[in-house]
């Protein structure tokens, strides 16, 4: 997808996917010590139906693991995002 661009912003604990400089969606998150919440992903209704959920799940989940911590999906779009790539299986936080 060309022209768009995720980007994580710490401050706001957020990944932001951004077209041109217009904000497309938001992956929320929090972190605890050794795991991060993923706790809502949105995108804008314009936008929808262009794989920006996708691409904020791919770039959060690539940054726990550079983090070397666990993920907590409390939001379902990442659950249902992680059992379509089970790659990331194993960075999920087992209960």
């Amino acid at each position: 997808m060309t022209g768009v661009e995720v980007v994580e912003v710490p401050e706001s604990s957020r990944y932001e996917a951004r077209e041109g400089g217009r904000l497309l969606g938001v992956l929320t998150y929090h972190r605890k010590p050794g795991s991060i919440v993923f706790d809502h992903t949105g995108v804008e209704p314009e936008a929808r139906g262009r794989g920006i959920g996708a691409m904020l799940c791919a770039a959060a989940l690539a940054g726990a693991a550079e983090d070397g911590v666990h993920v907590v999906p409390q939001c379902s779009f990442v659950r249902r995002w992680v059992e379509d790539n089970p790659r990331y299986l194993p960075l999920i936080e087992r209960a």
